[in-house]
């Protein structure tokens, strides 16, 4: 399931749901090219931990847009990988890194 319509899910308060945190391997913040259109108004009902993954290329979201949402709520966290776009896919002068920056999310969301 999208990370988006997984956390309208949990925002619902649906108590069916055993949610213990919720990772979003990059979240759809907003329709590419319209960042008026945030995707993000159902996240304040979330009780439990969001971890955002995203590439600081997203199109859906970049690294600045994201870390502005991750930061009014205090039970986000935000990883971000560095050269990557929307699928984590890391090109251009980042990619000898791909391995490292796959490790580095590994990690992350294992902790």
């Amino acid at each position: 399931m999208g990370g988006r319509i997984a956390s309208q899910l949990v925002a619902s308060g649906n108590d069916e749901l055993d949610v213990a945190w919720l990772v979003f391997l990059g979240y759809l913040l907003h329709p590419p090219g319209r960042p008026e259109r945030q995707r993000d108004a159902h996240l304040p009902s979330i009780d439990v931990p969001m971890l955002f993954v995203q590439g600081n290329r997203d199109a859906f979201g970049n690294e600045t847009e994201l870390r502005s949402v991750t930061e009014s709520y205090p039970r986000a966290t935000l990883h971000i990988v560095k050269g990557g776009d929307h699928s984590l896919k890391v090109r251009g002068a980042d990619a000898f890194r791909i391995q490292q920056e796959l490790e580095s999310v590994q990690d992350t969301v294992a902790a």
